[in-house]
């Protein structure tokens, strides 16, 4: 699960669209080279060569990294404050774009330019406007860390450091996993999803049985006579090195801390592709440390694996 800061306004000092946005029940985006461009069928890569600078990456999360489950916080340029908040809508997971080729909003001093691209959002109608400073004020779409703060249930301003000041006497607490209770809730229902898919497709492709959730660890089975055990990580952000970090201190403990017995496998399963430091990272660990691990990660339905399966049909 994601979490996504968005502008809603036609440029700077533009129309504001985050009220006609919060009536209809999404999100929405627009930009000249792409007005009537549909992008469902398109690669990023596809993506009309016009379209520069901070646009391009806006335009490559909105329409293919946004997905069903994500947050989404509204910000306000003018009074720079995070201003709404919403939970995008469609399948848990899964990319949430639509092209609007109908009844798309359009720019009130502008009703010619309809903004065709958009994500159904649950908004929270409960929500309380919190100021906030603006790490990438020129991008329209960026990913977003919400303050952790229990007082404001995440909403508090977000450091002063943006603006330039010394950081030799504080530390950047952005730079460390941020949850609000909300987000919260949401990685537990994706973490819940990705159990059930990993059992489902060892289940079916291994016949093994499976047991989840059990003595707070995630999900084991045997196969050949082997003890298998994993830990299954959802990528906040997909952030896969924080994931790893803190999977590998559980898969630790759940292997060696008196009361619990070692399994000849470990597998670590996170709902996105690790990068290749990733994976160079685990062959340390295999290679230096002897640890038995595999990483394993969701590729549509199925799911792929570094090193290759250790298991014996």
């Amino acid at each position: 699960m994601n979490i996504w800061r968005m502008k809603l306004r036609a440029g700077k000092g533009g129309d504001d669209m985050w009220g006609l946005c919060h009536k209809r029940g999404i999100a929405s985006f627009t930009h000249g080279p792409i007005l009537d461009t549909d992008l469902s069928n398109l690669e990023k890569s596809g993506v009309d060569s016009a379209v520069k600078g901070s646009a391009r990456p806006s335009i490559w999360w909105f329409a293919w990294e946004i997905k069903g489950g994500d947050e989404i916080y509204v910000g306000d340029s003018k009074s720079h404050s995070i201003i709404g908040k919403g939970i995008v809508g469609g399948e848990l997971g899964k990319r949430a774009y639509r092209y609007n080729a109908g009844n798309a909003i359009v720019e009130p001093s502008k009703p010619n330019i309809a903004w065709r691209h958009e994500v159904p959002v649950v908004w929270d109608d409960k929500f309380e406007p919190f100021p906030y400073k603006d790490p990438a004020p020129q991008n329209s779409v960026f990913p977003f860390r919400p303050p952790d703060s229990e007082e404001s249930d995440g909403q508090a301003s977000a450091p002063d450091q943006y603006e330039g000041e010394s950081t030799e006497t504080l530390l950047n607490e952005l730079a460390y996993q941020r949850e609000t209770p909300a987000s919260k809730k949401n990685i537990e229902r994706l973490h819940v999803r990705l159990s059930n898919q990993f059992r489902l497709w060892l289940e079916q492709n291994f016949a093994v049985t499976v047991t989840q959730e059990k003595h707070c660890i995630d999900l084991t089975f045997t196969c050949a006579a082997k003890k298998h055990l994993a830990e299954l990580k959802i990528c906040y952000a997909e952030d896969t090195r924080h994931a790893i970090r803190e999977a590998m201190g559980q898969l630790l403990e759940y292997n060696h801390y008196p009361s619990y017995e070692e399994a000849q496998f470990w597998w670590l399963v996170l709902d996105c592709e690790p990068s290749k430091t990733d994976r160079e990272y685990v062959s340390i660990l295999r290679q230096k440390y002897g640890i038995p691990l595999t990483i394993a990660w969701r590729n549509g339905d199925d799911f792929d694996a570094f090193p290759p399966l250790p298991l014996e049909a």
